[in-house]
């Protein structure tokens, strides 16, 4: 099965080399013989889209790094935090590596709320497993461990509505099976729950960064998207977004809410029809959750190629939701246009810039572009951009680590992007022919 997964995706990498690499090349050349100005328009018009991408990560990456006052916006909670449910969801026969310690952690680290607190282990799994047994075994150990077994779930998201009807806590945590959260998340989250916020989104860190090459990048990564982007978008868009796990719910807001499960990414498109139906979305990045980030490169095409083709499916419902909403202010329009309409196209036409340089050397016999100081601007301001967020990821990390590794990724920040938006382009491809397979991120086995 793993060779036939690995045969499609090579098909499909050699569909994107001949649409956007490839059959390009003559489209361009052929029209820079009947208007030769359209080469130097086209070259122009790349540019300025890397610009303008340019121009977001220093926005976002300059307003992580300043002071947190916003921070203050989040009053000491009133106590008592109310009763609490924690949500797992789990496919068992991928998650044996993880889930026990998981559940352990939950039952006795995590300061308990005086009104209760409950952990509901929503799973599915094609047959018994002795892991169940374990599992029987520990929940009588401690009461508020609920086992729900999903019979005839085929989702993350059906687990999700499963457990979701049997929740008791007003506040409700949305947990993936390898997340371990910091054991004062709770109160932390009620500060901003009973401010009036609805959904508090936590900072998300991986745990195996020493795993591999892949983790040290994702590391990295994932110190930009939590400690940079996400708060970015609270700070300067007065928006956030619900990101699959470590994240705390008004019970109301999410049972009004549920999960659709046709939907690669339940989580955004959760968080759009939250947004649009007036809920009020708050990033904390002091709220820890750490995880496992796929220790291949092959597992991390599918799960990557997976968030990319849902965000698809979330551009193409939500797009003209949210520019006719009543609900949203003009910043949050734009970042969310950004989010759902901007990435597409850019992920569609960036890749074209090779192939216009192809056909200039077609026309002309060598590369002869125009080095204007708009040209020389732009290429030290895009290329600049990833060293700049990646300094500011290491200056507002959760953890620190060492400098090397930031480098390394500086470093492979640029071949590492190209990665990305390329699967992007063959997610796009992939929700057009009506693939919607869903691959699990494979674990790795513990010694």
């Amino acid at each position: 099965m793993a060779a036939k997964h690995k045969t499609k995706e090579w098909r499909k990498l050699g569909e994107f080399v001949l649409l956007f690499v490839l059959l390009p090349i003559p489209v361009f050349y052929l029209l820079a013989q009947f208007w030769e100005p359209s080469l130097h328009l086209a070259y122009y018009i790349l540019v300025t889209l890397f610009v303008i991408q340019a121009a977001l990560s220093y926005l976002q990456s300059t307003a992580s790094m300043l002071r947190d006052p916003w921070e203050r916006q989040a009053r000491p909670p009133r106590p008592p935090v109310p009763r609490a449910s924690f949500l797992v969801s789990a496919y068992l026969p991928n998650e044996l590596q993880v889930i026990e310690e998981t559940l352990q952690h939950l039952l006795t680290r995590i300061e308990r709320p005086a009104a209760g607190l409950e952990v509901i282990l929503a799973y599915n799994t094609p047959h018994f497993l002795e892991l169940e047994l374990r599992l029987r075994e520990l929940a009588l150990q401690h009461p508020s461990l609920i086992l729900a077994n999903a019979h005839g779930s085929r989702s993350k998201s059906q687990n999700q509505n499963y457990a979701l009807a049997q929740a008791t806590g007003a506040i409700i945590v949305l947990l993936d099976a390898d997340h371990r959260v910091s054991a004062d998340c709770l109160s932390r989250a009620w500060r901003w729950l009973e401010a009036g916020y609805d959904v508090v989104q936590g900072r998300c860190s991986i745990r195996n960064v020493d795993d591999s090459l892949v983790t040290r990048l994702v590391g990295v990564e994932f110190q930009t998207i939590y400690g940079i982007s996400h708060t970015a978008k609270f700070r300067l868009f007065h928006t956030a977004l619900f990101g699959g796990s470590n994240g705390y719910w008004r019970a109301a807001a999410l049972r009004a809410t549920g999960f659709r499960n046709d939907r690669l990414t339940e989580d955004i498109d959760a968080t759009l029809r939250a947004t649009l139906a007036g809920h009020r979305f708050v990033h904390d990045r002091t709220i820890v959750s750490t995880e496992e980030a796929p220790v291949t490169w092959r597992g991390l095409w599918f799960q990557r190629k997976r968030w990319a083709q849902g965000w698809f499916q979330c551009s193409l419902a939500y797009q003209g939701a949210v520019l006719r909403s009543r609900c949203l202010h003009g910043r949050e329009k734009f970042i969310w246009t950004m989010l759902l309409l901007w990435r597409v196209g850019y992920d569609l036409v960036s890749h074209l810039l090779l192939p216009v340089l192809v056909a200039y050397w077609l026309q002309r016999g060598r590369v002869e572009l125009p080095v204007t100081p708009y040209i020389l601007f732009a290429l030290i301001f895009t290329l600049v951009s990833g060293p700049y967020e990646t300094l500011a990821a290491a200056l507002r990390a959760d953890h620190r680590f060492p400098g090397r590794r930031y480098l390394l990724y500086a470093a492979l920040s640029f071949p590492y992007t190209t990665y990305k938006n390329i699967l992007q382009v063959i997610a796009i491809r992939d929700e057009l022919a009506g693939h919607h397979e869903w691959i699990m991120t494979e674990r790795q086995k513990k010694a």
